[in-house]
């Protein structure tokens, strides 16, 4: 079976679990914070993956990091996940889960990427747009690309509006050296 299949089904029973025993959003902050730390420790995210480390040392490390911060019921479902050998896709059932959520949520993630750093008054248009666009509540994240030159990038579900002068830059170099 497939990684993401595995991860579907796994994401689907913590969340219907999460919805059951009402702690849903206690949940998807356990999962939120799981992913950073993924994110933020490569070695981490290498100790989930490695078939050389024992499940039981990976649970020690999983209690040590997230015992006193994580739900009871995250907690039980890591161990569970662990001793079904499934670890390598934890992240992946995290990340599907978070999607879970914000889908019934009704809540879509988008980011803008700048060239420079932009006002709270640019971000609230932005947010005021996507929120207009998709019907949803927004969680709108920001980051800084300099070699966009100007301009913006902006990601939003499946789709992609870019209106960078760098990408402006490169389509006018294009037609230039194909108009001959």
């Amino acid at each position: 079976m497939s990684e993401t299949r595995v991860a579907a089904r796994y994401a689907r029973s913590i969340f219907d679990l999460a919805v059951e025993q009402n702690i849903l959003e206690q949940v998807e902050n356990d999962a939120k914070t799981f992913l950073a730390y993924c994110h933020a420790s490569r070695k981490f995210d290498l100790m989930l993956k490695s078939p050389i480390i024992h499940k039981q040392t990976k649970a020690a490390v999983l209690k040590k990091l997230f015992g006193d911060k994580f739900q009871k019921t995250t907690l039980a479902f890591m161990k569970i996940v662990l001793r079904k050998n499934r670890e390598l896709v934890l992240k992946v059932i995290f990340e599907q889960f978070i999607e879970l959520y914000q889908e019934t949520k009704g809540i879509v993630t988008a980011t803008v990427y700048t060239a420079m750093p932009v006002s709270d008054a640019v971000i609230k248009e932005i947010d005021a747009f996507l929120t207009k666009q998709t019907n949803k509540k927004v969680e709108l994240s920001t980051s800084v690309s300099p070699a966009l030159v100007g301009g913006f990038v902006l990601r939003y579900e499946d789709k992609l509006i870019d209106a960078s002068v760098s990408t402006q830059l490169k389509n006018l170099r294009h037609q230039l050296t194909n108009s001959n």
